[in-house]
C-alpha cells in the first residue's frame, strides 16, 4: 500500500472511531436513532449518516488497497440488524462502549 493511502486510511479510521465513541456515548445516555432501529417513527441520530458515509469511504479505500473490511464499520452495520428480543439502542450502545474503552 502506498504511504499516502496509509495516511489517508489511518486518518479516516481515527475519525470514524472518534465519531463512533461520541455517538455511542450519546446513545447510551438515551439519544435514540444511532442504529437505525427507529427510523420509521422519525428517530434518527445525525451521527448515523456521518458514520455510514465515512464507513463507506473507508471500505472503498480498503477494497482498493486489497485490505480486509473495516471491523468497526461492519459491527456498526450489524448493530442495526435487530431481532425482536434485542435490547434497546441505549443498552446496546453501552455494551459496545464498555468493549471499546
Amino acid at each position: 500500500m502506498r504511504p499516502s493511502y496509509e495516511r489517508q486510511l489511518a486518518a479516516l479510521e481515527a475519525s470514524y472511531r472518534e465519531l463512533l465513541l461520541s455517538a455511542l456515548q450519546g446513545c447510551a445516555k438515551g439519544q435514540w436513532g444511532l442504529f437505525g432501529s427507529y427510523e420509521r417513527v422519525g428517530l434518527r441520530d445525525p451521527a448515523r449518516e456521518e458514520l455510514l458515509e465515512l464507513g463507506s469511504k473507508i471500505e472503498r479505500l480498503r477494497h482498493k488497497c486489497g485490505i480486509e473490511p473495516f471491523q468497526l464499520h461492519e459491527r456498526f452495520l450489524q448493530m442495526g440488524s435487530r431481532l425482536s428480543n434485542t435490547p434497546g439502542e441505549p443498552k446496546l450502545a453501552q455494551r459496545w462502549l464498555d468493549e471499546l474503552t
